[in-house]
């Protein structure tokens, strides 16, 4: 626990040095899965939350990202009787992460039981939980086929962060922005037409990361998007 905290203090001096903020923290989904049909798969997925939530506050974190689980891609009936699992483990990371004071915000995710934006809009109003920010992930739309516009226009009133990559159509990749088939003018158009003022976070996955976060951030910004550091 020491060496932990001792990190955790190093981490969040860092941050305040460079005048930065955390906006959320989540969980590796390849590891956890808040709908496994096994209780002590679900039982894990959520003392693993409950632990992030911790560090989350330590660090000063915004947000806790939580995903939908993983849907069965094969039984699509199975999917009601997992949502039944996911709706529990979900109520109680929430009951913590508002004891925290790092509340929840949730994550469209193309393997996940809320994959589509009307998804999400259904899960948050049935089960109360009609306040809650979404991180609308535009590569994530595009892996399930779903039109990233529509999808930011469904969620509107919820956004809290639209993270941004590149994908080819009907693939999930998180590639470097202009490298795959997203169109980011008509993103950027319809964030700028609604005065967007949520975070954009570009979620890149590559092989020289800050030079294709710089240069993806260069085409947004012809394209009319600003950029600058969190404060």
């Amino acid at each position: 626990m020491g060496t932990g905290r001792a990190r955790t203090r190093r981490i969040r001096a860092l941050i305040e040095r460079h005048c930065l903020s955390l906006l959320a923290l989540d969980l590796a989904s390849s590891d956890i899965n808040l709908a496994s049909p096994s209780q002590h798969v679900v039982d894990f997925a959520v003392s693993s939350y409950v632990a992030t939530i911790d560090r989350a506050a330590e660090l000063g974190a915004r947000w806790i990202c939580v995903g939908s689980g993983r849907r069965h891609a094969l039984l699509a009936k199975a999917n009601d009787r997992l949502m039944v699992s996911f709706r529990d483990a979900f109520a109680r990371i929430y009951d913590k992460a508002e004891r925290a004071g790092v509340p929840v915000i949730l994550e469209n995710h193309p393997q996940g039981l809320l994959a589509s934006a009307a998804d999400i809009t259904r899960f948050l109003d049935a089960e109360g939980y009609a306040g809650m920010p979404v991180i609308y992930d535009v590569a994530n739309a595009v892996a399930i086929g779903e039109d990233p516009v529509e999808g930011l226009r469904a969620l509107w009133p919820r956004l809290g962060i639209v993270h941004l990559s590149d994908s080819p159509k009907g693939q999930w990749r998180h590639d470097p922005i202009g490298s795959g088939e997203i169109d980011f003018a008509a993103i950027a158009a319809l964030l700028r037409q609604r005065a967007y003022e949520g975070r954009i976070v570009l979620e890149i996955l590559s092989d020289q990361p800050l030079k294709d976060i710089d240069e993806g951030a260069a085409i947004l910004k012809r394209q009319g998007l600003a950029f600058s550091l969190a404060g």
